[in-house]
């Protein structure tokens, strides 16, 4: 689910598609690379939420400037505050730090704005920043579409085929981030699953669903939600809609730039793949293991992405899981209070196969930890446990 700092729906170039696949042949031991890049000159944010205050300095106490209308293109330097705060947007709880706003014209004086009502669409030079102006129409048309309805969907993808369609690079960059943050507000807002939860579908279909086969034009809901370009999925025995990220693969993946084709792809193969159904993990856990891998090489490669804190979040997500488990796949037997054989096993396999990672060094403890305590669940493998949660 949705949040900041988030996991984009928790619910891949070919090579990180495979990750997801069983049959992977990545390279063994393929070290992470570290970045070097240079801090960008330019960050591009677009306002996510209507009045958000811009303050003097860098917390709820702060004089209000100036209010930023929903919509609003703002430039920032890049610079954040050092501690984090807690509000509330559109009922959902944000924790985030603040930016510093630099610019806009008088209206929008340097200042300090909640980084929770913020969305950046471009991290770079100042040269090669996108067309603010196309930018801002668009923002302004999906500030006018409702988002509890499924033909805003519809509404906002014909803007982007008519008006983008010939964009390219940062622009095309620009583009997506607005597109899926507003398809993202769609699916959190929106209820969709009640359009589908009384539609009577057999085992037969709902096993459909869930190999990617079902004829959308069955019902009348399920034809208009795909003419949307919503997908149906399946969780805890339910069949609901999504955003279907095919369709964000097939326009922006020859038009972005490579490091948001990775990511495009990469949450493609996650929709296509889920990992996680009913509390449990649902897919060999040496292929999370090779996904949180995929995470952690793309925000060492790649730290000024602008979805970053979702990225970062996703690579912390799921190594807590490897080294935890899930309610329904827990690391630890409930009876014996030992380590599980699959745990076991995917622990040995990280140690082998991605050994020169973040990854591998975290496992290598939590393994450690466990022989010196017998591989039993202890106070001790509890308080290692415990440490990486709070992190």
């Amino acid at each position: 689910m949705r949040q900041y700092i988030y996991l984009a729906n928790i619910l891949a170039v070919t090579l990180v598609w495979a990750a997801c696949k069983p049959g992977s042949n990545q390279p063994e031991n393929s070290p992470v690379v570290q970045s070097d890049a240079a801090k960008p000159e330019l960050f591009l944010y677009v306002a996510t939420v209507d009045k958000l205050r811009l303050r003097e300095k860098p917390d709820q106490s702060g004089a209000v400037l100036t209010e930023l209308k929903e919509g609003a293109l703002v430039e920032s330097a890049g610079n954040t505050s050092t501690h984090m705060e807690e509000i509330e947007l559109r009922g959902i709880p944000y924790r985030a730090p603040y930016f510093q706003l630099t610019g806009g014209g008088k209206n929008n004086p340097i200042g300090w704005a909640f980084g929770g009502g913020l969305r950046c669409i471009y991290a770079g030079t100042r040269a090669g920043a996108p067309d603010t102006v196309k930018l801002s129409a668009f923002s302004s048309f999906l500030c006018t579409l409702d988002p509890k309805t499924v033909e805003s969907s519809g509404r906002a993808w014909e803007y982007v085929e008519t008006q983008f369609s010939g964009a390219t690079g940062p622009l095309a960059d620009a583009v997506f981030f607005l597109l899926e943050h507003f398809l993202g507000r769609l699916e959190s807002e929106g209820e969709f699953y009640t359009i589908t939860e009384n539609i009577p579908f057999t085992a037969s279909e709902i096993q459909a669903v869930d190999d990617g086969k079902f004829d959308a034009q069955k019902y009348p809901e399920t034809a208009m939600l795909e003419a949307n370009k919503f997908r149906l999925l399946t969780g805890e025995g339910a069949v609901f809609p999504a955003p279907d990220w095919r369709q964000l693969q097939d326009f922006f993946g020859p038009k972005v730039t490579h490091t948001l084709q990775k990511f495009i792809n990469q949450r493609t193969a996650e929709q296509n793949n889920p990992m996680f159904d009913d509390g449990g993990i649902i897919i060999p856990l040496e292929y999370v293991a090779d996904v949180a891998v995929v995470w952690e090489k793309f925000n060492r490669t790649d730290p000024y992405f602008p979805l970053g804190e979702e990225t970062r979040e996703s690579e912390r997500w799921l190594r807590l899981m490897l080294v935890t488990g899930a309610d329904n796949t827990p690391a630890f037997d409930s009876e014996t209070q030992g380590v599980t054989p699959e745990f076991r096993a995917m622990w040995e396999h990280v140690q082998k196969k991605h050994a020169k990672t973040g990854l591998a060094k975290q496992i290598r403890k939590m393994m450690d930890v466990c022989a010196a305590e017998g591989w039993k669940r202890t106070k001790k493998v509890e308080e290692y446990q415990a440490s990486l949660q709070r992190q």
